[in-house]
């Protein structure tokens, strides 16, 4: 389950990558540099509810790297709804800015 919500987060999180300039993409990456610093493989879950002994599980420095992909552009995101501008980011347009969603675009009736 973690690893299909990473998947999904990470796609969100490269169109967004990849729609920006040069510019932008740095500052992306200055952020993803300063979260990779700071985070770890290391998660501790608590199979049978928050009450009992919790388990320490390490997963894929990969999939660390996708969702730090997907918190940079979330926190260009955010900023930007606060009038926060990071060099000249801009959400893609594919994607709702505010839930993240995909948007299909209605189709357009045909005239006869």
């Amino acid at each position: 389950m973690f690893e299909k919500a990473t998947n999904a987060r990470y796609r969100i999180a490269l169109a967004a990558y990849e729609a920006q300039d040069a510019k932008t993409k740095e500052a992306i990456d200055a952020i993803r540099d300063r979260l990779t610093t700071i985070a770890s493989a290391t998660i501790r879950i608590f199979p049978d509810g928050k009450r009992n002994p919790g388990v320490t599980v390490t997963y894929s420095h990969h999939l660390v790297d996708q969702n730090i992909l997907y918190m940079a552009t979330e926190i260009v995101k955010d900023l930007a709804f606060m009038d926060i501008r990071v060099e000249n980011y801009e959400f893609p347009k594919v994607y709702c800015n505010e839930c993240s969603e995909k948007i299909t675009p209605k189709k357009k009736k045909r005239i006869k």
